[in-house]
């Protein structure tokens, strides 16, 4: 291949995932900066407040990874198109995925409403776990609507349209915001939630949502010729249970890490509330480089599944290696933010009362250099683990994510941090050692899988 053709193929790959991962990541980074604005309403109602919005946020954020199961909707729609398959044959998948969703929907919501009683198991402050049970409420009812939407994004992402999702979250933004000054604050006659508030605003708002999405899918003329409201519409246990098998993983994978970094919060917790809101701001910003990171892993999902179904698995290398080159570019903007303007994001997210404690400004700037380099590496981890799972292999990085996490991760961050008494600090850098051994892992794994698929 000539350097003009190798040059054109990658700018042409870079041009497909930006197609695929500018609206998925604006979507999620829309969503996010949604929650991140609700946090920092709730972060002027004092330091308390922001520690248990720590414990809260990211207890729920974990359980709610059951709903990347439903990247099964979005990666089997793709596998179709990239085979040709009947038109309705991605109806049924929707349709099943819907029903995924209301049996995952019990257990879930009935985790997140007891998720107190975690939190009094690991012996977290008493005072600030109050502050959470109201929380976990809401956002237990907030479950089901959620989830009703999710199969319906990966619907639109499936279909090589994921502008839907990024147009709906950009809509609903001011509406989620309204209501969560509202709740939060207890503004315009609403009672003051604190922070509660924000899983109440997301439950009203995911509902308009949800009931648009399912309205336009019965009414559109264009969405009829997919059968999602005709023909059968009983459960098909085989294709749940294919769609389960193939985004288990993806949900389990995601759900172990981020409970894996749940616990680290919590470990965070015995340190003092000081130490809960450094790491809660610092949280507040990494969540929304994650939405870039996960927009982009998804993308290489996408287009993995589909030149996969095209028997092109030549392409997929070339995929990663073009989203890792877009992933070292946003970073150099990360490094610079994160590395020489900490003090000013503490002091814009934490207000005042942050700034005169010297403590937590000292542990905040710290824990973004750290947070810099986690991300960089699980940025690439992602990255790879995207295009496994576009390959249908989705259980090889759930077991790695996993183990590397809790075997390696969970352990040295309780033994450098607790055990050597080198405190919140310790407990971060230790945390960074599983993230980077999984990416080595992860990348031999799929060079290995494209050589097999090249040679078979």
């Amino acid at each position: 291949m000539s350097p003009s053709t190798t040059q054109k193929t990658f700018f042409k790959n870079i041009y497909q995932l930006a197609i695929f991962a500018l609206p998925l990541s604006a979507s999620m980074l829309i969503q996010m900066l949604t929650s991140f604005i609700a946090m920092f309403m709730v972060a002027k109602l004092g330091e308390k407040e922001l520690a248990a919005g720590a414990l809260a946020v990211t207890t729920n954020i974990t359980v709610n990874m059951v709903s990347l199961v439903f990247y099964a909707v979005g990666i089997l729609i793709s596998h179709s198109r990239g085979q040709q398959n009947s038109l309705l044959n991605i109806g049924e998948i929707v349709k099943n995925g819907m029903w995924l969703a209301l049996l995952l929907f019990l257990p879930a919501s009935l985790l997140l409403w007891y998720a107190n009683y975690i939190l009094l198991l690991f012996h977290q402050d008493r005072e600030l776990i109050a502050l959470c049970v109201t929380y976990f409420h809401f956002a237990a009812l907030a479950m089901l609507p959620s989830l009703i939407c999710m199969v319906i994004f990966q619907f639109f992402t499936g279909l090589g349209r994921p502008r839907v999702s990024m147009i709906l979250s950009t809509a609903m933004m001011p509406v989620t915001l309204l209501f969560s000054y509202s709740f939060i604050l207890g503004k315009f006659g609403f009672p003051q939630l604190g922070l509660a508030g924000i899983p109440s605003a997301l439950l009203v708002s995911q509902i308009f949502v949800c009931l648009g999405l399912l309205s336009f899918l019965f009414f559109s003329t264009d969405m009829k010729k997919y059968g999602i409201f005709s023909g059968k519409l009983t459960p098909d246990f085989v294709l749940i249970k294919k769609l389960f098998a193939l985004g288990y993983p993806i949900g389990l994978q995601f759900g172990g890490e981020l409970s894996a970094m749940t616990l680290a919060t919590y470990f965070m917790g015995y340190f003092g509330t000081t130490a809960l809101a450094a790491s809660q701001i610092v949280s507040q910003y990494t969540l929304l480089v994650v939405m870039i990171i996960l927009g982009l892993s998804q993308a290489v999902t996408m287009l993995s599944s589909e030149a996969f179904g095209k028997q092109e698995t030549e392409s997929i290398s070339q995929y990663v290696m073009s989203a890792i080159y877009v992933l070292s570019f946003i970073f150099i903007g990360i490094f610079i933010a994160f590395f020489f303007y900490s003090y000013d994001l503490i002091a814009f997210f934490g207000g005042p009362h942050a700034i005169e404690n010297p403590l937590l400004v000292h542990l905040a700037e710290i824990f973004f250099i750290i947070a810099a380099i986690f991300l960089y590496a699980d940025g690439i981890r992602n990255i790879v683990s995207g295009a496994l799972r576009g390959l249908h292999d989705s259980k090889i990085p759930m077991n790695v994510g996993i183990i590397c996490l809790w075997a390696i991760s969970i352990p040295a961050s309780y033994i450098i941090g607790i055990t050597l008494h080198t405190g919140p600090i310790g407990l971060r850098l230790g945390f960074v050692s599983g993230i980077m051994i999984a990416s080595v892992i992860l990348s031999k794994r799929l060079k290995d899988k494209i050589i097999s698929y090249k040679y078979a």
